[in-house]
C-alpha cells in the first residue's frame, strides 16, 4: 500500500478528524492544567517516582482488563481519583504508558495529544534578543553562541519525540498486559537507547557544523563549571500550584553554575565502575559486556540477574539529568528533570556525548566488520527525484507512478547509461526554515512563533543487479554524513532502512519516497496542523483499530535531513545492501518507525544486525574509504544540502 493511502483516513480535528468522546476525555486529562493538588515535582529520572509510575499503568491495565465493556472510562475514573493523593503529573505519564502499550487503547485508535497541544507551556520558545546570521555563520547573543542553536533545540516535535521514546521505553520495563503482575524488559532496550540518542547527537552535530559552531564538547568534568548557562522563557512552566497561589517555572542555570559537591561525588563513583567493566569488558566476573547490557547498565533499565547492582552502581545519565537539573539551591527545576523539555538546554547534548563517548571506548575495542561474505548483488548507483519536478500525479497511486518513471527512465536499456545530467535529476538536497504560531492561553492569547526546518521531499531511485539465479531480498541501508566528518562512524545518520525483493538474474530500479522512511514516525507529519494537532481516523474508532499504518514513536518528519548550508554543504551518501535472511525478525506490530521504535512489548526489535550497522564497529584502519572499498553491495555518492528561501511542496489530495 503507497504512503498516500495509509494517510489517507487520517485527519487532524481541525481538517474533519472526529474526536470520540473517549479521545476528547483523554485529551483533556493529558492537559496540563492550573491545579490546587500538590504536586511533588515528578521526574522521569527519580527512580522512586518512576517506579510508582510503572505501578500505576500496571494498575490501570488490570483495570482494563477487569473492564472489557468500558476499559478507558474505567481506568481514566482511576486515574481521576489517584490525582488527589498523588502528583498528577506522575499519573498522567503512567496513562500516556498505558495508551502507547495496552491494546484498549490502540484498538480505539486512542492518541496521545502533541505537546503542543497538551502541554503548551512546555513549548514556549525563549525571548531573548535574536543573534546575528550571516549564511554560514552565527554571531553571538548577549555572548551566548548556543542561541544559534534555539531553532532546533526548542522545537516542539524534536522535544515530544524524546518525551515519547523514553514512555514507549521505559527504564522500570512495561507491564505485560495480559498478566500486568509480569514485567516485560523490551528487546534490545539498552541497545536502542545507546543507538537512538546517538542518531540525535550525530544530527545536532552536524547542525552546529553548518552554521560555523564548535562541535558538542562532552560534558565530563564533574568538577568544572558548565560555561553554558539556560535561562528558559518564564512562561516556559513546570507546573502551576494554585493552593498555595505559585507558579513553578523551570530554574534558569547561570552560565559557569557547578553541580553540587554531593552529587559530584556519587557520579564520579558510578563512572568508575562503569569504566572499569568496560576496560575489563565485563559488567560481573560471569557477564560479558554487550552494547545492549552497557547500554541498560548506564541509563539504567532492568537487567535481570544484576538489577541490584544496577540500582546501586548504575544508572550514570540519569542520575547525570538529575544533578544538572539540581543546580540551582531553590524549588524550581531545570529542564534537565523533564523528558519533555531536557532537549532545549545546551547541557542535554553536552551530557550525552560525554554518555556516548564512554560507550564508544568500548566499542572501539571491538574487531571492525567483517563484510567479504557480500550478498550476490551490484549496486550500481543512487539517483535523486525532486518529488515536485516528476511527471506523476501526486495523490493515491503517486508511488505505483513514481516507480514506473524510475523504471522507464533509468531501467531497461537505460540501465548502464549515465543519467547525471538527465533535467529530472539532483545532485543536490535542499532544505528551507518555515515557521508556524501557536497562541500561548495562559499567556493573554499571546501568540508564539515557532521556526522549523522542512526537507524539499524526494524520491531515491536505487539501480541494483541480483547477480544469482534466485530471488534476492534485499535489506537496504541508507546513510549520510558531512564531508568534513567521514572518518566518524558515531556521525553517520541513519535516513533509511528497507526490504525489497530483487527477481533472479535481473536489473532493477528500485524506488523510494522519503516519506516512508523507516526512522520517521508514521504517517509524517508535514502540515502546521498535522505537527500541533492529533491526528485521528474520520471513523468512530470506538472498537476496532482500521488504522494499523500509524507509529506514534518516531523521529520528525521535517528533521529528515540536516539543513546543510546557504550555497550548499558537502555530504556523503551511502546505500549498503545485506541479505535480508539474515537480518530478518517477524513483527506483528503496526508501528512503521522501524528504526527507533517498536511499542508492541513482547516484540523483537526488527533487524537481526547490530543498530546502525555497518557503522556499528570501528573503521578498518581507522579509515571508511579502506572499510568499504571493493565491495559490490556498497556504493557512495556525494551529493550537497542546499538551505535555500524557498521551493515548491507537494500536496497530495484527500491526505
Amino acid at each position: 500500500m503507497s504512503l498516500a493511502k495509509a494517510r489517507k483516513g487520517l485527519k487532524t480535528a481541525k481538517k474533519g478528524g472526529i474526536l470520540t468522546d473517549q479521545q476528547k476525555s483523554v485529551n483533556e486529562f493529558l492537559r496540563v492544567p492550573k491545579s490546587n493538588k500538590t504536586s511533588s515535582g515528578f521526574s522521569p529520572f527519580n527512580r522512586d517516582q518512576i517506579r510508582e509510575a510503572y505501578n500505576y499503568c500496571a494498575k490501570f491495565m488490570k483495570i482494563a482488563n477487569e473492564n472489557p465493556d468500558n476499559p478507558i472510562e474505567k481506568v481514566l475514573e482511576y486515574a481521576n481519583e489517584a490525582t488527589e493523593t498523588t502528583d498528577p503529573e506522575l499519573i498522567r505519564y503512567a496513562l500516556m504508558s498505558f495508551i502507547t502499550h495496552h491494546p484498549s487503547a490502540r484498538n480505539r485508535n486512542l492518541r496521545i495529544p502533541p505537546l503542543i497541544q497538551r502541554s503548551p507551556e512546555s513549548c514556549v520558545p525563549q525571548k531573548k534578543p535574536g543573534p546575528v546570521v550571516s549564511d554560514e555563520k552565527v554571531g553571538e547573543s548577549e555572548g551566548d553562541i548556543e542561541y544559534g542553536m534555539n531553532w532546533y533545540r526548542e522545537d516542539p516535535n524534536l522535544s515530544e519525540h524524546h518525551e515519547h521514546w523514553h514512555i514507549v521505553y521505559s527504564g522500570q520495563g512495561i507491564p505485560d498486559y495480559k498478566n500486568p503482575d509480569i514485567r516485560v524488559n523490551k528487546d534490545r532496550h539498552g541497545e536502542l537507547f545507546v543507538y537512538m540518542h546517538r542518531q540525535m547527537l550525530a544530527r545536532y552535530d552536524i547542525e552546529r557544523l553548518g552554521m560555523n559552531l564548535p562541535l558538542i564538547k562532552p560534558l565530563d568534568n564533574y568538577r568544572a563549571p558548565i560555561e553554558e548557562g539556560y535561562k528558559p522563557n518564564t512562561n516556559l512552566r513546570d507546573r502551576n500550584d494554585e493552593s498555595v497561589g505559585k507558579i513553578d517555572t523551570f530554574g534558569s542555570r547561570e552560565p559557569n553554575s557547578a553541580l553540587k559537591l554531593n552529587k559530584i561525588n556519587e557520579l564520579e563513583k558510578k563512572r568508575k565502575v562503569l569504566e572499569k567493566a568496560i576496560e575489563m569488558g565485563k559488567l560481573t566476573d560471569d557477564i560479558e559486556i554487550t552494547v545492549d547490557l552497557l547500554g541498560a547498565f548506564v541509563e539504567p533499565s532492568n537487567i535481570p540477574g544484576i538489577q541490584e547492582m544496577v540500582d546501586k552502581q548504575g544508572g550514570l545519565h540519569g542520575d547525570g539529568h538529575g544533578a544538572i537539573g539540581d543546580i540551582n539551591d531553590d524549588d524550581d527545576p531545570g529542564v534537565m528533570t523533564q523528558t519533555r523539555v531536557a532537549v532545549r538546554d545546551p547541557a542535554f547534548w553536552r551530557w550525552h556525548r560525554h554518555i556516548d563517548n564512554l560507550i564508544n571506548t568500548w566499542e572501539e575495542k571491538q574487531e571492525p566488520n567483517d563484510f567479504s561474505n557480500s550478498p550476490p548483488v551490484g549496486l550500481q548507483d543512487i539517483i535523486l527525484v525532486f518529488k515536485d519536478k516528476l511527471p506523476i500525479n501526486h495523490g493515491e497511486t503517486q508511488d505505483d507512478e513514481a516507480a514506473a518513471f524510475g523504471e522507464k527512465t533509468f531501467g531497461g536499456e537505460n540501465f548502464d547509461t549515465d543519467v547525471s545530467d538527465n533535467k529530472y535529476v539532483t545532485h543536490e538536497l535542499q532544505t528551507k526554515m518555515k515557521s508556524r504560531i501557536f497562541v500561548y492561553t495562559e499567556d493573554s492569547q499571546s501568540p508564539e512563533k515557532i521556526d522549523y526546518l522542512y526537507p524539499r521531499e524526494f524520491y531515491y531511485y536505487f539501480r541494483v543487479e541480483n547477480t544469482s539465479s534466485c530471488q534476492f531480498e534485499a535489506t537496504f541501508r541508507v546513510f549520510i554524513v558531512p564531508e568534513e566528518l567521514v572518518e566518524s562512524r558515531c556521525h553517520w545518520i541513519e535516513l533509511d532502512k528497507f526490504k525489497e525483493s530483487l527477481p533472479p538474474n535481473s536489473k532493477t530500479v528500485v524506488c523510494r519516497d522519503c516519506d516512508m522512511s523507516s526512522i520517521v514516525r508514521q504517517p509524517p507529519q508535514k502540515t502546521e496542523d498535522e505537527l500541533d494537532d492529533t491526528a485521528l481516523p474520520t471513523g468512530t474508532g470506538t472498537t476496532v483499530n482500521k488504522h494499523k499504518s500509524y507509529c506514534d514513536c518516531g523521529w520528525p518528519f521535517h528533521l529528515l535531513l540536516p539543513r546543510g548550508r546557504r550555497g550548499g554543504m558537502k555530504f556523503k551518501l551511502l546505500v549498503f545492501i545485506s541479505d535480508w535472511s539474515e537480518d530478518e525478525v517477524p513483527r506483528i506490530s503496526r508501528c512503521g518507525s522501524i528504526s527507533f521504535c517498536a511499542s508492541e512489548a513482547s516484540e523483537k526489535y526488527p533487524d537481526k544486525k547490530p543498530m546502525g550497522y555497518p557503522f556499528d564497529r570501528p573503521f578498518k584502519n581507522n579509515s571508511y574509504e579502506e572499510t568499504f572499498a571493493g565491495l559490490n553491495n556498497v556504493v557512495i555518492r556525494d551529493i550537497c544540502i542546499n538551505w535555500v528561501d524557498e521551493f515548491p511542496e507537494v500536496v497530495v489530495e484527500g491526505c
